[in-house]
Order: C-alpha cells, then sequence, then structure tokens
C-alpha cells in the first residue's frame, strides 16, 4: 500500500529556502584520531559553526545496504536491498521499485528543489539510466575507484583514465559539486549530493599527501581486542579468523596510513566548498556510509560486523535549524537512516504551499534536528546484516561458503604501494553466508562505548549500553554490556537469567519487522 504524504512547498523566492548539501564518505571511521589528522578542518567547522554526534551509528554496516538506508530513511528489512549484489538488490529492479522512487533525491526534486547527485551511487550502478529523483546527474559506474573508471553525465557514459589533475575522481567530484552549486540564473534552492570514494580501497591518495603520516599506526594496535583470535565467544566467521601475519601486518598499518592521506583531499575540499558557498544559510550533514576495522580479532581493513568500530560513523551537520545548538558536542543517538527524514524537514522548514505526492516506504529514521532537544527519544536501534560467501579463488585460499581473495604487491597501483616480495601473497577474507545478524544495539545519553557511565536498568537486569546479536543459521547469541567491556572482549550471553534472555529475544524480534518511525522508534 502506497503511503500517502503531503509536502509543504516554498512559494517565495529561493532567499526564504534553505540549500541542502550532504557530503558522503566511504568506509571512514569515527575514531577521535580519524578526525583530527582525516579531516581536521571539516571538524573544526563543525565544531565551531555546527553540532557534532558522538553516537551516530550505521544500521547495516556495508556500503550498499547503507546508502539504501541513507537515501530513504528505512532500514534494510524495509528497502531490501541486502548486500552488495545485484541479485540481493544492489541496484537492479529491487532498487529502481523502492530505493530510488523513494530517494530524498525523489521527494527533494517533487518539491521543488535543484537536486544533483556526484559520484559513487550504488556499489553496482551499470550507467544505463540516470535514476528519478536528480536533475544533475554525475554518477560512477560500478564501485569506489580513483582512476580507470567511466562515469554517467546525464545519461551519457564519459570515461576517465590515470591523468591526476583530469581524472582524479574526488576531485572531479569537488569541480563538479561547485558548479552546481553556484549555477547562476535558476530560481530553486539546491540540493546537492557529493559521494565520494574516499576512503575506500585502494585509498589512492593525491600525490601531493602520498607522504605523509610515516610511522603512523591505527590506534587499535592498542586494544586488547587487536589480533585476538579463536575466540570461543564469537560467532563462527570471527571465530575462525587466522592471526594477523607479518604481510597482512604490513597491509593493515599501510592501509591505514593511505586512507589517512587519501582524506586530505576531502578535508582541503572541503573548505573550497565552504568559500564558495553561503555556509551560513546552507544546510549541511557530513557522514560515512558504515565504519571500519583495523585488526581487531584479526580482522583487517573491513566493516560487515556489529561491533563498534564498524557501526560507528562520523556525523557532523550545520544550518539554520542547527544554529540552536551551534558549536555543541552532543551525545544522542543518530542514525544513516535519520538523514533523509532530515533533509526532508530542512527543506519544508520555509514551505508555504502544499502537493500530494505518494511514495511506498515510510520513514523509520527521524529527523536530527528534532533530536537536538529530545536526548533520550531513541534508546535503541537495530543493526541487521546479510552475510556474502562467494570466494573468488579456487585453491587454499578459498574455504566453503566465504568470501577470500589473495593480496600481492600488486594490489595498490599508487604510492606508497604494499611493497612485498614479487610471488609472495596473503589470504584476505572479509565475509562468510553464516554472518548473517540481527542486533539490538541500546544506548542512552551518557552511555558512551568507550568512556563507561551511569548503568540504568530497563527490566530483566539489563543495562543501558548492551549490544545484542542472533547470527542466522548458527543460531549463535553474543551480548555485551558496553559499560564494564567497551571493547567487547567477553560475551555474556551464557550469564543472563532467563527472563533477560527471554526480554532481548522479544525486544529484537520488534526491531526486526519494524516499519514507519512510530513501529522502529518504540522501545524504551
Amino acid at each position: 500500500m502506497l503511503l500517502l504524504l503531503t509536502l509543504l512547498l516554498f512559494a517565495a523566492g529561493p532567499s526564504c529556502a534553505s540549500n541542502i548539501l550532504v557530503v558522503l564518505l566511504d568506509d571512514v571511521d569515527d575514531l577521535p584520531i580519524t578526525r583530527a589528522k582525516g579531516f581536521p578542518n571539516v571538524t573544526h567547522f563543525f565544531s565551531t559553526n555546527g553540532v557534532i554526534y558522538n553516537n551516530a551509528f550505521v544500521t547495516t554496516p556495508i556500503c550498499c545496504p547503507s546508502r539504501a538506508s541513507i537515501f530513504t530513511g528505512t532500514y534494510q528489512h524495509n528497502h531490501r536491498t541486502l548486500d552488495n549484489t545485484v541479485l540481493n538488490g544492489c541496484d537492479g529492479s529491487n532498487w529502481d521499485f523502492n530505493v530510488a522512487p523513494n530517494s530524498m533525491g525523489k521527494r527533494l526534486q517533487d518539491i521543488g528543489y535543484r537536486t544533483g547527485m556526484f559520484g559513487k551511487y550504488s556499489n553496482n550502478y551499470r550507467g544505463d539510466k540516470v535514476p528519478v529523483g536528480w536533475d544533475t546527474w554525475m554518477g560512477l559506474l560500478g564501485n569506489s575507484v580513483y582512476y580507470d573508471y567511466t562515469i554517467n553525465r546525464d545519461g551519457k557514459n564519459e570515461k576517465h583514465g590515470k591523468e591526476y589533475k583530469k581524472d582524479y575522481l574526488p576531485e572531479l567530484i569537488i569541480r563538479n559539486g561547485i558548479e552546481f552549486m553556484t549555477k547562476k540564473n535558476t530560481t530553486k534552492p539546491w540540493f546537492a549530493f557529493l559521494s565520494f570514494p574516499t576512503a575506500h580501497e585502494p585509498f589512492d591518495a593525491a600525490p601531493e599527501y602520498q607522504g605523509q603520516y610515516k610511522g603512523s599506526k591505527p590506534p587499535t594496535v592498542n586494544y586488547p581486542s587487536f589480533n585476538h583470535t579463536n575466540d570461543k565467544g564469537k560467532h563462527w566467521y570471527v571465530r575462525s579468523r587466522p592471526p594477523i601475519d607479518h604481510h597482512a601486518s604490513k597491509y593493515n598499518e599501510l592501509g591505514w596510513r593511505r586512507r589517512l592521506q587519501s582524506l586530505q583531499t576531502i578535508d582541503r575540499g572541503f573548505l573550497r566548498i565552504l568559500n564558495a558557498i553561503d555556509h551560513k544559510t546552507t544546510s549541511i550533514i557530513f557522514t560515512s556510509d558504515n565504519g571500519f576495522y583495523f585488526g581487531e580479532w584479526g580482522m583487517i581493513l573491513d566493516k560487515r560486523q556489529p561491533y563498534e568500530n564498524t557501526i560507528r560513523v562520523p556525523m557532523f551537520a550545520s544550518g539554520p535549524l542547527f544554529n540552536t545548538h551551534k558549536g555543541a558536542s552532543i551525545d544522542t543517538v543518530v542514525l544513516n537512516i535519520d538523514i533523509a527524514p532530515t533533509v526532508l524537514q530542512i527543506a519544508q522548514s520555509t514551505q508555504k504551499r502544499s502537493v500530494n505526492v505518494s511514495y511506498s516506504l515510510p520513514f523509520d529514521g527521524v529527523s536530527m534536528v528534532n533530536l537536538l532537544g529530545a536526548p533520550t527519544a531513541r534508546n535503541s536501534f537495530l543493526v541487521e546484516y546479510h552475510g556474502m560467501g562467494d570466494a573468488k579463488d579456487k585453491d587454499e585460499c578459498s574455504r566453503a561458503h566465504m568470501r577470500c581473495w589473495y593480496k600481492d604487491n600488486k594490489v595498490w597501483q599508487t604510492e606508497p604501494k604494499f611493497d612485498i616480495p614479487d610471488g609472495e601473497k596473503f589470504c584476505f577474507c572479509v565475509d562468510s553466508t553464516n554472518n548473517t545478524f540481527w542486533c539490538e544495539r541500546r544506548i542512552t545519553t551518557g552511555g558512551n562505548a568507550v568512556e563507561p557511565g551511569r548503568q540504568q536498568n530497563i527490566g530483566s537486569k539489563l543495562n543501558d549500553n548492551f549490544l545484542y546479536c542472533e547470527f542466522y543459521e548458527t543460531e549463535f547469541n553474543e551480548y555485551y554490556d558496553l559499560h564494564t567491556d567497551p571493547f567487547q572482549m567477553k560475551n555474556a550471553w551464557s550469564t543472563l537469567p532467563i527472563d533477560a534472555k527471554l526480554d532481548l529475544r522479544k525486544r529484537l524480534n520488534l526491531l526486526r519487522w519494524c516499519r514507519g518511525f512510530h513501529d522502529c522508534n518504540s522501545l524504551q
């Protein structure tokens, strides 16, 4: 059944309407050192001119499903993009039916905005059409790359090569985005969606930054979870990870450096954008599609797990509706499914007339503007993921129903390179089919995972800062009290009384099937 929404439209001129910019990064964690070294200018801008959300999460820790959630404001089980394959909804008929017509681009276009999308769209966008909702289109075909790619520019495919000044994709996105945002002779407000490949592998940095951060290592090397393998308290896929060997360790540390280097273009480019637009009247959201891990439990440079560093992301916002909390650092929980409702509320805040527009998916999220003064509006949310297991290699690197391939010294084509001897390699695994899970992540204001705070019982001896997961096929359960176990080292499921276990199962079942804001935000 279609949801019939009445949307308010502005009748006044563009001076009364807020232009809107969303900046989306790829695979960028929310570690403090990433903010400080990866994008210090961005962090400084929002810390003085906007708000920084300290408890921002994604509801599915992988690219395509998370992007579908960002575009539509809905959980994975509602938009039905289950993984990064066309077969399971990443592009193709599901995307065309569920995601594109319910996207924030379509919604803003419907209420009179001039819309533009620049960069990565879905992992499998094929360039065969311009998706509905976008007046200006510069979509990357396929997954994140920096050179040797094809973009679809307003319906025509355009090939790019290896020349930095002409082809480096992050720069192309910045230049074209600025051109769109500063276009003259238009009476419509604009909505720009800048979607960077940064900092997805291969983490190619601009030449001027390739020598930076020598000797830098990810802070996770000091975590008790670093290279902690064969943990019987973890589900099968994590438990099966071998210890990090010499090559894998070098790859992990060099990948960390390359990521910081690649982020410098975003950081400097953001300043260029601010200089080109009126940032005082423009609403801006800056975030990532998922987090990343760097050696925890033997897993390097990937995501796809329900643990903190893969589901936590940077989330910054500024603009007229955020001015009441300008300069604030906020502990309220916000999610990737909150971005679309936020963008729509910003657009509607200056509307004067109404039209009827039908959308098939109601928002599961809530506007982050409304959460500014309501720190306990949402304490629990769903984390869900559908495991992938199609091994690419047919030799000893592969295992049944796993996703693995080899890494050698050809993995990166730009400096600094992975300089292991010719002929040497290591097996790199990221996923398995039974790495399919549903989790409740509960956190209330003051319950920061890395800074244990107060405890508050919510019934059945459950506190206000935990992660509870059920893993499909293996029927395995994990429960972590993040007050006492911030690094999620001890699976405490077996220690819980039966009433607590029953309560957890009941709560998670409600989240797994929720639809719409009220249904998906009812747990207290």
